[in-house]
């Protein structure tokens, strides 16, 4: 059978191949610590587990709408309307099976063959791929450890910016670099992008995980003729521990919504039912169980950057301010030893059982990725592993 040409090239994401790797060698006996994925190591609220359980015994357990029940896109639209600070409707909801399968969808209902999709980079591993895999080719928007890795319009004067360019991916709280992005920067960058007649996908998953008195600004709130060109994509997985229950949301314009939930009846049906029912669970809770959690990531943010800053002959970073990620920069390092960073990363699995993702996986070379979501024992040992070897 032959491949079709739009995935014969696909690869695998690096996140879950590391991630994987760390795994065949903590099965052949070796004490491997992994950094790699972006997972909270807490569990599911019980109160969210719970719920999921009394679904399944009262039946809920069959076909839902293809949108997601209308109880849970009320809860949503209430739950965004009241955190976000934009209006709300359950028909601009959609519930997909993760905000990453919401990101799918937006993209293969406004994407064309030969478009271009503008993405600041470093970026987020997925989204390439997901412009491929619509047709579309992928242009990086430059982003500088020297700008904080904010968004700098300025930086982009220069750039041709092509005639079919029709989007533009945004994300803050960012992933890898922790930064998040102020109301200042939003409202330029939306200008920029709005004089262009592109639209907006912000994508706001890690939008309760934040540090240094941070505020996360939803794009879509800056005003009526913003939130009409916006695609704005979320969920429970980081900031209510459901990466693996597989559920999201899209909030966008009901006529693209209609679209979205018309495609996802003919692919995946729809978010499982039970989870959806838990979800209302997780629309409804206090803040508090996701500030407990926020302020032990910090905990563990604050050490993992005291551990770098002793390690500065060999590298530099940009102080995260959301998230679970610290990107830093080797280049000192990698020069003085003619490496890249996925032989780094190669190396480091194979000598200290330390798994990191390669900065070249999310478009920025001689960079890697640190997720802290690991307890503090397993830190320490990971940032031992790491100066020990630094300094071989």
């Amino acid at each position: 059978m032959k491949i079709a040409s739009r995935v014969s090239g696909l690869k695998s994401s690096a996140i879950m191949e590391i991630s994987a790797k760390a795994g065949e060698l903590k099965a052949l006996g070796k004490d491997v610590i992994s950094l790699a994925a972006g997972e909270p190591d807490f569990n599911t609220p019980e109160a969210i587990q719970a719920a999921a359980t009394k679904a399944m015994a009262d039946g809920i357990t069959r076909y839902t709408p293809a949108p997601g029940f209308l109880a849970l896109r009320e809860a949503v639209a209430e739950h965004v309307t009241r955190e976000n600070d934009f209006q709300v409707s359950p028909e601009e909801v959609i519930i997909t099976s993760g905000a990453k399968h919401a990101i799918y969808l937006t993209l293969q209902c406004l994407v064309e063959a030969g478009d271009t999709v503008l993405v600041p980079t470093p970026a987020w591993v997925s989204y390439s791929p997901m412009i491929e895999l619509s047709g579309a080719t992928i242009l990086p928007l430059p982003l500088f450890e020297e700008d904080g890795y904010r968004v700098n319009v300025d930086r982009w004067k220069g750039m041709a910016i092509p005639q079919n360019a029709r989007g533009i991916i945004l994300n803050s709280p960012n992933n890898p670099t922790g930064v998040v992005y102020t109301r200042e920067d939003l409202v330029r960058l939306v200008g920029w992008a709005m004089q262009r007649n592109l639209w907006i996908m912000s994508d706001e998953i890690y939008e309760k995980i934040l540090y240094d008195g941070a505020e996360h600004v939803s794009t879509a709130s800056l005003g009526p003729e913003v939130k009409s060109n916006t695609i704005t994509i979320s969920g429970f997985s980081k900031s209510h521990c459901m990466t693996g229950w597989r559920l999201g949301w899209a909030i966008a314009d009901k006529d693209l919504i209609k679209r979205m939930s018309a495609l996802q009846s003919q692919s995946n049906s729809h978010v499982t039912a039970f989870v959806q029912w838990a979800a209302l669970t997780a629309a409804k809770m206090p803040s508090d169980t996701v500030d407990q959690m926020v302020a032990a990531f910090d905990k563990r943010r604050r050490y993992c950057m005291e551990r770098l800053d002793r390690m500065s002959e060999h590298l530099s970073y940009v102080r995260p301010n959301g998230a679970f990620y610290l990107f830093v920069n080797l280049s000192k390092f990698l020069s003085r030893k003619k490496i890249s960073d996925v032989d780094f990363c190669r190396d480091l699995l194979a000598q200290q059982y330390l798994g990191v993702v390669p900065g070249s996986s999310f478009g920025k070379e001689k960079c890697i990725r640190l997720s802290y979501v690991t307890s503090q024992a397993n830190l320490e040992k990971a940032f031992d592993r790491l100066e020990a070897y630094l300094k071989v």
